[in-house]
């Protein structure tokens, strides 16, 4: 229950002629004991509530409301009512709420077995300050963390608002309704409640100074209204954490940091580049029997691998792939051996497109419909470092007198009568067999060489009476291939001959970024994807 404070609603002044009565027994009844039927009743209150601005109607000041119930001084802080503060440290006990709009106090903690006076000590009031709806500002640092934000209010009728925005920037509650950019530390609050418009409150809603027919629309269950729920835009205050970038340091980096946003982010996707859309599945096998072919819940996949239950990889020579029709097939000699049951299959599905639009919400837009079904929760969108076409060739060739131990791209010392001629019979490479190196073909006499690569070392020695093809142990195929019929004559002991080989791969320089913080894992892992187009023989 709660108490209310007295409260003078009216006085009359009336004139009353009273006469005597004549032959009028009169019966009187009194007590001359003053105990007798008398009762004292404990009464348990769970909230107290009374009125600051009684007699005018003015808007309270944020923060200048004092008064004492009893023993305690209540104080105003943005629309909550704070107890006994200890000024040496700031702190007190939460007990009510104050509306600013009417001056009602609703104190629901105090100190018991105490009188109940009530004495104001301070309070402002203005008819200047309007109340407002709507807030909007920006944050002095920007960009913001997201869910850093909070926003506190006071309202003139509900007390003090607290909003918290989400991870999207977004302000909901029944009261308030907003938006936080947070790239650019941009805070925009609207502040109404959403009512239904019944033939019960239709001309309680008109008669508000703030109506406009306009305001009204049209939803499935009825007509609704925003009734503004109005602020004190003094009271306003937010806490937000900012981020800050230390700039980059060339050396540390390894490159150049010119060209660099100062927080390190760069734009991956751009109108015109490539988009890829991912979804990556898990499926567990019935069974491991060998020869038997499974379904996958989905076709034209793109990349398959199989784990037993411990997550050990299965080996890629015991099973066989359909890509096209989502179909694994186990080996005719499959056994689990050292695997554990169930397996699972792990496999992906993709969609490529050139990107028409980029919208700055996240939003893109392929020139192409996707051809898969994509689920939120297993969906992924990145875009793709396009490398073109590749093929593995040689270049720099030259022949030198002797050898410096130096690896450069040009003759050194003077120049010999010996060469290769591979304009009839050029140096072959493969796309298999062909490494990204440097090589040095060092004569020991006339016929005889020793082949050495800058980063390989000396991987055999040949002669000129006979191909040459090095073996790439890796794959299995030559590193190149030097016919016998390209050696011209005059070799003498310390010639070279030297040329580079370039291979069919690609640069990619892969960075990592770990945040500074404490070890959230003990290890972690990651994939490179390699996406290539193939002639298919039909």
């Amino acid at each position: 229950m709660s108490f209310y404070s007295p409260q003078t609603s009216d006085i009359q002044g009336e004139q009353v002629e009273l006469k005597a009565f004549n032959a009028v027994d009169v019966q009187v009844k009194y007590r001359d004991t003053s105990g007798s039927n008398s009762a004292t009743h404990t009464v348990t209150a769970n909230k107290l509530k009374l009125d600051l601005s009684s007699g005018f109607d003015e808007q309270i000041l944020t923060g200048s409301a004092r008064f004492k119930v009893g023993a305690d001084t209540l104080l105003d802080r943005t629309g909550l009512l704070y107890r006994n503060v200890n000024p040496a440290n700031n702190s007190g006990i939460q007990s009510g709420v104050i509306q600013y709009g009417t001056g009602i106090v609703e104190i629901d903690s105090w100190t018991p077995n105490t009188d109940n006076t009530i004495t104001l000590e301070s309070l402002t009031t203005t008819t200047d300050l309007l109340p407002v709806n709507k807030i909007s500002f920006r944050t002095p640092i920007m960009p913001i963390r997201p869910q850093s934000l909070t926003v506190v209010v006071g309202t003139l009728e509900y007390g003090q608002l607290t909003l918290t925005a989400d991870e999207n920037g977004v302000i909901e509650t029944s009261r308030a309704h907003g938006q936080v950019n947070w790239e650019n530390g941009f805070v925009t609050i609207y502040f109404y409640t959403k009512t239904k418009i019944t033939e019960a409150n239709r001309a309680e809603i008109e008669a508000n100074d703030w109506y406009d027919p306009l305001l009204e629309y049209d939803e499935l269950d009825g007509r609704y209204i925003n009734v503004p729920v109005w602020v004190d835009a003094s009271s306003v205050r937010y806490n937000a954490v900012a981020y800050t970038y230390i700039p980059l340091d060339s050396e540390i980096l390894g490159l150049s940091a010119t060209r660099l946003p100062i927080d390190g982010r760069v734009p991956i996707f751009r109108v015109g580049g490539i988009g890829i859309v991912s979804s990556s599945k898990v499926q567990e096998l019935p069974s491991a029997i060998a020869g038997t072919t499974y379904d996958l819940n989905d076709q034209r996949i793109s990349w398959v691998e199989l784990e037993d239950a411990n997550g050990t990889k299965v080996a890629f020579d015991l099973y066989t792939v359909d890509y096209d029709y989502g179909r694994v097939t186990l080996g005719g000699d499959f056994a689990l051996g050292n695997l554990v049951a169930p397996l699972t299959v792990k496999y992906r599905y993709q969609d490529m497109g050139l990107i028409r639009d980029v919208q700055i919400n996240g939003q893109l837009t392929f020139t192409k419909p996707l051809t898969h079904n994509y689920d939120v929760v297993d969906t992924i969108v990145g875009s793709a470092l396009v490398i073109g076409d590749m093929q593995a060739r040689y270049t720099r060739k030259f022949v030198q007198g002797s050898w410096s131990n130096v690896w450069v791209d040009e003759p050194t010392g003077s120049g010999i009568l010996a060469n290769y001629n591979d304009s009839l019979y050029p140096l072959q490479v493969t796309n298999k067999g062909a490494i990204q190196e440097r090589w040095a073909l060092i004569f020991t006499d006339a016929q005889s060489f020793r082949c050495i690569g800058e980063y390989s070392g000396q991987i055999g020695t040949g002669t000129t009476n006979a191909d040459y093809a090095p073996i790439n142990p890796v794959t299995g195929v030559p590193y190149f291939i030097i016919k016998k019929e390209g050696w011209g004559a005059g070799w003498a002991n310390g010639n070279v001959l030297r040329f580079n080989t370039i291979a069919a791969n690609f640069p990619v320089w892969v960075i990592r970024t770990v945040k500074q913080s404490e070890p959230a894992v003990i290890s972690d892992q990651f994939q490179i994807m390699l996406r290539g187009d193939i002639d298919r023989v039909l």
